[in-house]
């Protein structure tokens, strides 16, 4: 092939090129896909786990598309949270509901902002 026929064609693929036909594919599961990024899962276990259900996708598409989705991931990641906690409190009778963590916590000795000891270094 001659230079000017593969510019051509490198031309006529580039017109063609649409990346965004893949975040139109995952658009499909957008909301398994969150939910697993929600879970803490990493890109390249999404990836796996879409991969053996036979859509192929790079993590670099993985990862833009949980980016561009954000704030729906930490919409369901703090629904997330809440159903666990929930169930901790549930399943734990000793734990009264009603206490709360500054309840727990044993009260400031030192006044806040102020400097602590120095530690001591040994000479070498």
């Amino acid at each position: 092939m001659k230079d000017e026929d593969i510019k051509g064609d490198l031309l006529r693929v580039a017109a063609d090129y649409n990346h965004s036909i893949l975040q139109q594919v995952l658009e499909n599961y957008k909301e398994p896909l969150l939910l697993l990024r929600a879970k803490n899962a990493s890109y390249e276990t999404i990836v796996k786990l879409v991969a053996q259900r036979g859509i192929k996708v790079s993590v670099s598409t993985v990862r833009k598309f949980c980016i561009t989705n954000d704030a729906e991931t930490r919409r369901l990641r703090a629904g997330c949270e809440y159903q666990s906690i929930a169930s901790r409190e549930e399943s734990s009778p000793l734990i009264p509901v009603s206490r709360t963590i500054t309840e727990n916590r044993a009260p400031l000795i030192s006044d806040p902002g102020k400097r602590g000891p120095r530690i001591a270094r040994d000479q070498l």
